[in-house]
């Protein structure tokens, strides 16, 4: 640009602002590997170091191996077909037998009571709709308009398919790598899309695998299946193979390699066969076999799945090992338990954010009846009732008359079989009272048909036209949302059936991880019944057989209160379930362990009842849903077996949080991590010549341990006063001389940092463990007096000694750690007065005894608050280490309680400040010596919560603190 000819250099725009992310100004902002190129290269020439030297350490430097296909080499092995690798989930050959297995899933509802099977032709139309590119949604209504079915006779959405891989879902399956294709960025789509169109079937599977990365593109190129989709690629530039690789297509491994699922898919949609009996026929397995599982810890790719993975399969194997295989696993899933931390506070967000608008629209709700119908006490029902006859636009669903507060009533558009009714708002109608009496406990669909209905004039037409006109509000409704709503209601409208009773698919977790996780457990325990089932008596199959169930939250919820146990557990500040004892989640565990199938139906089926009851009231001659299993109904006496079983539960619960003996854990880290290893802020360092005089505290904070060392092994050094002015003085570094009037840096801050890019950062976030000692100073009588102390070491000090023992590998002076440990813990362990206790890691347990003490301030209010409720003396007995506050002082907080529920729990005007303090903001801060007061142990626990006192594989044990 400078010497482009012009008179003035022009002003360069060195980057750009927000509302063009994507642009790049004249001097990029990154840094690019040919600057980091460049720069080496530089080094190279200003240190005249030869090109038959430089060359080869330059290629070292910038070696690397394309992680693509690099797991091709671990792919599992077909089970079907053991000599082929099992199938990616992008391929088309997965996806079209996916298809097939959720069509043959289906069934129909004819006039007949009986529910059949699709027949061929039904099955080959429905999958060529669902095989077809387009990108337009299509659903389960839109098949069966297509196949001249009406939605309500389509039955199996929702149930999991034969192989156990899936549910179906609300949406049918389609083409997922071709349509992720044609909706790919507009830089890549028409070449892309045009491409496709023109490609062959294997063409598109070698397209598939080059996008997914399971292949390296340089090593197939010699391959002709590969030719065409290569040519395609070579063909783009930059910007557009950036796109191309954009494209997200589904990742995983099928169960089968391509060549089965082919042969799969083919026999079932050329014959009458299911997934199962094309199994049989096909390959002549048995009717129990089934496809094996990943192991349960195997990894996925995802940090808070894998977590969760490996918590749940050490528990597991721990289990089987004391105790041999259990008879039941019972897991209970909830929607974020699978999620990261950060995705489960951007949930948490957006829910309280769409609450609060829902809040604000209901508020106003509240206030017109108050205002309206003079109305004191505002219930749920009263807020869902005047909703509905807002959105019908103060008419009758069913004939249109119009209808009020007053005199209108609220009706379930379609009743469920048995017990409890579909209580969504999109069965919800506000009708007359005539049209209540009259349509009963009936469809509406199968009611309008009647000369009654028709006399008053009801048709399913005239309400399908009421619906299209309903009315939202905006703060409570997206647009979509409208849509859907509205088509909800149609299709209640037209159903002629009474819903479904309540059975498993109500109690289960429908969630794919749940799926999976239930499918890994049972084909642990189980694995000998579906493989080799032929050689296994029933009988004996039944007994060694571990069952395995995944449960909703809302059943474990359900529980408790049906069990009465809430109000009544020996929980710290509350008896009932509260989030400020982190142990409450034992009490779920403890609930769902003693879940069952029938009870959780019969629990499902009262918060049903329970939930229409106190929208619509109860109906004459209904009794309550508290009564509820009733008298001679079929799970009464299993119900109340299970409600004395709780009973006994309550007990045994209370007895172990009395006496302790359920411990809070968390995960820890003891390697060396490979996360952040300073602040992003760079300082910059503190220029000093080298023969001025020179603190000893500056002289601590020298940039580099090999200038400590030169300075500290000067003559002239005095470990208090530092160095003296000096006009002669001369030092070594790393075979570098400097003299007196030289520059050296040092650390401007007092924090621990470290030297980058000629400046420093601070390491402070990168403290690894610290050690703990019992020192002493011995007086002029011999007589030694003891004080604690610790040296916080950091992650840059242990680099060497990665494969050592971290906790106790060796720390020399000139080491961060000991330049920035306490200064009287140092000169202790310098001169041998130190006894090293153990170590202290972020998580740890510190098991705390204040009983001898008289303490005040926050810690002092802290004990105070606690000590007025039973259970008390838990919270101030054990702590969690949650870090290093500084060179002295821990970061400490109360291991049972937890911050979100003491708000919860308490008012503010109730809690003391140091308590607040204590809780939810900085912990507590007790210096190393005084904690040592208090500090009884440090507890580390074995998968069940045990202390560990000692190990023979070199576990973290638990260690002594105090020592009297």
């Amino acid at each position: 640009m400078l010497d482009a000819g012009y008179a003035e250099a022009p002003r360069l725009r060195w980057r750009t602002g927000s509302k063009k992310p994507d642009a790049e100004g004249y001097l990029p902002v990154r840094l690019m590997q040919e600057d980091n190129a460049n720069e080496l290269k530089q080094i190279f020439r200003v240190q005249r170091v030869p090109a038959d030297e430089w060359k080869p350490l330059f290629r070292s430097v910038f070696y690397a191996v394309s992680p693509k296909g690099s797991a091709e080499q671990r792919v599992g092995q077909d089970p079907l077909a053991p000599e082929q690798a099992r199938a990616l989930k992008a391929s088309l050959a997965f996806q079209e037998y996916r298809i097939a297995n959720v069509i043959t899933n289906l069934r129909i509802k004819d006039a007949s009571a009986e529910l059949r099977k699709l027949t061929v032709d039904e099955k080959q139309s429905i999958y060529d709709q669902l095989v077809s590119p387009s990108s337009e949604d299509i659903t389960w209504s839109d098949l069966c308009d297509f196949l001249g079915f009406k939605r309500s006779q389509l039955k199996g959405v929702g149930s999991l398919t034969e192989d156990g891989e899936e549910r179906i879902s609300s949406r049918p399956p389609r083409l997922t790598s071709v349509q992720r294709i044609y909706e790919s960025d507009n830089k890549i789509r028409k070449p892309l899309v045009a491409w496709w169109k023109s490609a062959s079937d294997n063409e598109h599977e070698a397209m598939i695998r080059l996008l997914s990365n399971t292949v390296d593109i340089d090593k197939v190129r010699e391959d002709v299946a590969y030719a065409s989709a290569i040519e395609f690629i070579d063909g783009l530039d930059d910007d557009a193979l950036t796109k191309l690789d954009s494209v997200d297509l589904p990742s995983g491994r099928a169960a089968y390699s391509v060549e089965t699922l082919q042969k799969l898919t083919r026999q079932m949609l050329t014959t009458d066969d299911d997934l199962h009996e094309a199994r049989k026929t096909l390959f002549n397995v048995t009717d129990s076999w089934r496809p094996p599982a990943d192991p349960i810890g195997e990894p996925l790719g995802n940090p808070s799945v894998d977590r969760v993975l490996k918590n749940v399969n050490r528990y597991l194997m721990n289990c089987q090992q004391r105790w041999g295989n259990p008879v039941s696993v019972n897991i209970e899933h909830v929607r974020s338990s699978f999620s990261s931390v950060a995705f489960a506070r951007k949930d948490k967000r957006e829910y309280e954010k769409n609450n609060e608008k829902r809040s604000i629209f209901r508020s106003s709700l509240s206030e017109q009846l108050r205002a309206d119908e003079q109305m004191e006490k505002v219930r749920e029902s009263d807020l869902r009732r005047l909703e509905a006859i807002q959105r019908q636009n103060g008419q009758c669903l069913y004939c249109g008359r119009t209808i009020t507060f007053r005199t209108c009533e609220m009706d379930h558009i379609v009743p469920r079989k048995g017990v409890g009714s579909t209580n969504t708002r999109t069965n919800f109608a506000a009708v007359c009272a005539e049209c209540n009496r009259m349509k009963s406990n009936t469809p509406f669909a199968i009611w309008a048909r009647s000369e009654d209905a028709q006399t008053r004039g009801v048709s399913l037409a005239e309400a399908k036209k009421r619906v299209t006109m309903f009315t939202f509000n905006p703060k409570s409704y997206a647009p979509r949302e409208v849509k859907a709503f509205k088509q909800a209601v149609i299709a209640r409208l037209q159903q002629t059936e009474d819903d479904a009773a309540i059975d498993n698919r109500s109690i289960e977790s429908v969630a794919w991880m749940a799926d999976e996780l239930h499918r890994r457990i049972d084909w642990y325990f189980n694995a000998k019944q579906y493989v080799n089932s032929a050689s296994i008596d029933d009988a004996e199959a039944e007994t060694m057989k571990t069952t395995v169930s995944v449960f909703q939250g809302r059943v474990t919820a359900s529980a408790r209160r049906a069990a009465g146990i809430e109000g009544k557990i020996h929980f710290i500040g509350q008896q009932s379930k509260t989030r400020l004892d982190r142990r409450h989640h034992a009490v779920d565990a403890s609930v769902i362990a003693m879940m069952n199938t029938a009870a959780a139906q019969t629990l499902m089926e009262r918060e049903s009842l329970r939930e229409s009851q106190r929208l619509i009231g109860l109906m004459p001659g209904e009794r309550s849903w508290k009564e509820y299993p009733y008298e001679g109904t079929s799970r009464y006496e299993s119900f109340h077996l299970w409600l004395d079983n709780m009973d006994v539960l309550l007990e045994l619960l209370n007895d172990a949080l009395d006496n302790d003996r359920i411990a809070v854990m968390q995960s820890q880290r003891y390697v060396l991590g490979n996360s952040i290893a300073h602040d992003a802020t760079i300082h910059p360092l503190e220029k000093v010549p080298l023969g001025s005089a020179m603190s000893a505290d500056l002289i601590r904070r020298a940039s580099t341990p090999a200038l400590w060392c030169a300075l500290t092994r000067l003559p002239d050094y005095d470990e208090k006063e530092g160095l003296p002015e000096d006009s002669h003085r001369e030092i070594r570094v790393h075979d570098t001389r400097y003299s007196a009037d030289d520059e050296m840096g040092f650390f401007a801050s007092q924090a621990a940092q470290i030297a980058v890019q000629e400046g420093s950062a601070d390491i402070g976030s990168a403290i690894h463990h610290a050690r703990v000692y019992r020192c002493w100073k011995t007086n002029a009588k011999g007589v030694r007096k003891y004080f604690y102390g610790m040296i916080r070491v950091f992650q840059t000090d242990l680099l060497r000694a990665c494969h050592d023992d971290l906790f106790t590998v060796p720390l020399p002076p000139q080491s961060i750690s000991m330049r920035y440990g306490e200064p009287r813990v140092v000169q202790a362990l310098q001169s041998g007065n130190a006894q090293y206790l153990g170590s202290l890691v972020v998580g740890d347990e510190i098991e705390m005894d204040f009983s001898s003490l008289d303490v005040d301030g926050q810690i002092g209010e802290y004990l105070q608050f606690f000590s007025q409720f039973s259970g008390g003396n838990l919270a101030w007995k054990h702590w969690v280490v949650d870090g290093f506050f500084n060179q002295t002082q821990l970061r400490i907080r109360p291991r049972y309680l937890a911050a979100e529920g003491l708000a919860k729990a308490f008012s503010d005007d109730v809690v003391p400040d140091g308590v607040q303090k204590i809780v939810t903001k900085q912990g507590w801060l007790p210096p190393v010596n005084t904690a040592s007061k208090t500090a009884v142990r440090i507890v580390r626990r074995n998968a069940f919560g045990e202390p560990r006192l000692s190990s023979a594989h070199h576990m973290p044990c638990s260690w002594q603190w105090r020592h009297e």
